[in-house]
């Protein structure tokens, strides 16, 4: 009979350490669950940070030869409407001729040519560029100016004199329709 409560016992203290290792682990899985679960949700973009990546810009009020700045990514953008003649112009100027070459379509949507839209800063020094509002100098090239090193860029914002080298850069996005853009 001593053998049984023996036995008894030992399955007894058996399946009490089992139940304190299973409830020891459950308690851990959920205190880690618990510490890691607030890193992994702030990886997760905000409705903020998700609405300014996806912002919508509304062109339909921009007259010809004026533009307008907006911020976007932290950047300045500056969507300028074309004339007729800043077309024609800039169109057929020879490439050979630019500091860093570049084709008219490579600057502009297919279907939206009189539209520009470029992140407005110098290429050269960082600093924001002139002549996106009415009454700021815009150079000799009708573009935009750099008050900073006297580089200057022309309508679609090609470098034409440096001493900046490279082109205005070109931010990701799409017409939605003739009224509206959208970043990406």
């Amino acid at each position: 009979m001593a053998e049984t409560s023996d036995q008894a016992m030992g399955t007894g203290e058996h399946s009490r350490r089992d139940f304190l290792t299973i409830l020891t682990a459950s308690a851990g899985a959920i205190a880690l669950g618990a510490t890691v679960w607030p890193m992994i949700d702030a990886l997760a973009p905000d409705a903020q940070s998700d609405a300014s990546g996806q912002m919508i810009v509304n062109v339909a009020g921009v007259a010809e030869n004026t533009g307008i700045a907006v911020q976007w990514a932290g950047l300045p953008i500056y969507i300028r409407r074309l004339t007729a003649k800043q077309i024609a112009d800039n169109r057929n100027l020879v490439q050979s001729s630019l500091p860093d070459p570049a084709r008219f379509k490579s600057r502009v949507k297919p279907g939206y040519d009189n539209f520009v839209v470029v992140v407005g800063l110098n290429t050269g020094i960082s600093c924001a560029l002139e002549g996106n509002t009415p009454g700021e100098p815009r150079g000799p090239y009708d573009g935009w100016l750099s008050p900073c090193d006297g580089s200057a860029y022309d309508p679609l914002g090609r470098v034409r004199r440096g001493p900046a080298r490279k082109n205005l850069v070109i931010p990701r996005f799409t017409f939605l329709d003739a009224a509206q853009i959208q970043f990406l």
